[in-house]
């Protein structure tokens, strides 16, 4: 038993290293046989071992040789093959204590190979998350995704039946600070067959901010009107309520709205005219406009 022999070692070999959601595998060696010099006791022991002898390769790794190979009009293979000999070196430190001395392997080199699977990019709906907030408080702005885009890949024709890539149903309720989620996108791709996704879930981001109540009376102008007629509108002011942010209350005043009737809708013969907001700050949300409709007097 003490006497060194050479045995024969199945190690499994698992290759790590690439982006298992844009390739699929086309071929993948995971074992190699060694021939190892080892003493009797020591082969005894690796054969009495629980789990059997395994290494990880990394394929990004500055031994791994890449190249590409065509297997038809417009298909190309991705190629990677790393050296059995640089094994070797991780194996020696692993099997030392079982006493091997040396190893060998009749295979050079180890090989995986790849095919590119289609893809199919979509930004992040959140139609499905029902968003509210504490009285006072409201959105500012619009809700950030990231990332922006996702990718899914797979088989063409799979693609194809996706048409869009939701947030998974969520309700986010009494909101009163800006609240960033990681949330989980419906998995639309489970129900496809041999698809994948650049990622489950995204970081949503939710601009919250505090506001007030302002209403505006503005004078009603005519957009497009015949400088050789005048109008006399009843009643010559509009009311507008609005929403501001604590943070722009100094920013808005009146003078940045506008509230208008068009001429061409008397010139359609329209009996009463609707007033427009026609021009408003972005960072207001309007709540209401007064009156919904004006008469008016044409002075040839």
């Amino acid at each position: 038993m003490s006497e060194s022999q050479e045995y024969g070692l199945h190690v499994q070999v698992k290759l790590t290293g690439y982006d298992a959601a844009r390739y699929a595998v086309v071929e993948m060696d995971s074992v190699v046989q060694l021939q190892v010099r080892s003493t009797g006791l020591a082969a005894l022991l690796l054969s009495q071992k629980n789990s059997p002898v395994a290494v990880s390769v990394d394929m990004r790794g500055e031994s791994v040789r890449c190249y590409e190979r065509r297997v038809g009009e417009g298909k190309v293979q991705q190629c990677r093959s790393v050296a059995v000999s640089d094994i070797g070196e991780m194996l020696r430190g692993q099997l030392h204590r079982y006493g091997v001395s040396s190893l060998s392997s009749a295979r050079d080199s180890l090989r995986l190979v790849l095919a590119a699977r289609a893809s199919k990019v979509f930004r992040p709906s959140l139609a499905d998350v029902d968003i509210s907030f504490a009285d006072g408080y409201g959105l500012y702005g619009e809700p950030k995704v990231s990332p922006e885009e996702v990718t899914l890949y797979g088989p063409e024709e799979a693609l194809e039946r996706i048409t869009e890539l939701r947030v998974s149903p969520t309700t986010i309720a009494n909101l009163s600070t800006t609240a960033s989620l990681s949330l989980p996108l419906d998995p639309v791709w489970e129900r496809m067959g041999d698809v994948s996704v650049s990622t489950t879930s995204v970081a949503v981001r939710i601009p919250v901010q505090s506001f007030v109540e302002r209403t505006y009376t503005l004078p009603l102008t005519v957009r497009q009107a015949d400088t050789a007629v005048r109008l006399h509108l009843y009643p010559e002011q509009a009311s507008v309520r609005v929403w501001v942010a604590q943070r722009d209350l100094q920013s808005v005043s009146a003078d940045r709205f506008e509230v208008s009737v068009d001429y061409s809708d008397i010139l359609a013969g329209k009996p009463h005219l609707k007033p427009r907001l026609t021009r408003f700050p972005e960072c207001v949300r309007v709540r209401t406009l007064s009156p919904a409709e004006v008469q008016y007097v044409v002075i040839q």
